[in-house]
């Protein structure tokens, strides 16, 4: 009796274990917050409850079942020194049901984080939740801007930076011109035989495709050089290279194939060269 109810105890504390761990895991990673020390309101104002209507607006809007690209903005208040605009932008590749628990739980912990500012922004591994007392739709911003690296060091620096290089470049100019709703691409790229680098870049959808090209330039040039990983991101977009697969890759549509075309006919008998090499590469968008 005694063996089978330590066994059961432990079954049990084990289950509860990993149900904290599921639970635990379900909440969205806390990046970092900024609140503007600029313009503050005060306590039960006008401002306060145009602003407690607006993080309720965006965080139903995030989990209304036609929020297919992750992004709704909203506005609360009809006078505009006390008029509250705010919008909310989640990873392209994450489920609909984790960019609404992460606009809820930033709902939340905003206002903790910023209890009197008119302007505050927080951001989340999953998405990202700002909001301010002047309109801020459609309107690029690129401060503030954080970087965050990985402390790991590449092995061979120069043929990196060539490979992110190009990588970066290819995947802010499909972002810039995506129209499928999200602004968003990745790209994969073979570093060594080992390793793989995964990128992804992504704009508030609100932005022009010349805005958001402008501010992924913006963001792209303050990444690290030398380093494993590293991202940089402001109120409208977004940049983030790993060494391993940070976003859901299954969540990602590979590019259309080309239009199928009448094949050629067959050429005439030659002798081919020895030694010819096949390069490819893997991209994809965000649709």
């Amino acid at each position: 009796m005694s063996s089978f109810f330590t066994i059961s105890l432990s079954f049990l504390l084990l289950f509860f274990f990993i149900n904290l761990r599921s639970t635990e895991s379900a909440a969205p990673t806390y990046l970092y917050n900024y609140c503007s020390n600029a313009t503050r309101f005060a306590p039960n104002s006008t401002y306060q409850s145009n602003l407690n209507k607006l993080l309720s607006s965006l965080s139903s809007a995030a989990a209304a079942a036609n929020n297919t690209n992750g992004f709704a903005n909203a506005t609360a208040g009809q006078n505009p020194p006390d008029r509250a605009y705010g919008l909310f932008l989640c990873r392209a590749d994450v489920s609909a049901s984790t960019c609404s628990d992460c606009v809820a739980a930033g709902r939340q912990d905003i206002l903790q984080r910023c209890p009197n500012q008119r302007v505050s922004v927080i951001w989340y591994d999953e998405c990202m939740l700002r909001y301010s007392n002047q309109s801020i739709y459609s309107v690029m911003d690129t401060v503030p801007s954080l970087m965050m690296y990985n402390t790991g060091n590449i092995s061979d620096p120069t043929r990196f930076a060539q490979i992110l290089g190009d990588t970066m470049d290819d995947i802010v100019a499909r972002a810039s011109g995506d129209e499928s709703g999200k602004k968003a691409a990745t790209a994969e790229a073979n570093f060594t035989s080992l390793q793989k680098l995964y990128t992804l870049a992504q704009c508030t959808p609100d932005l022009t495709a010349s805005d958001c090209n402008t501010c992924l330039q913006s963001v792209k040039s303050n990444l690290p050089s030398g380093k494993q990983g590293g991202r940089d991101f402001s109120p409208s977009c977004s940049v983030r290279f790993e060494l391993y697969p940070f976003y859901n890759a299954s969540a990602v549509a590979a590019p259309p194939p080309p239009p199928s075309q009448i094949p050629p006919p067959p050429p005439a008998p030659v002798t081919r060269p020895k030694g010819t090499h096949l390069l490819s590469g893997a991209v994809s968008n965000f649709c």
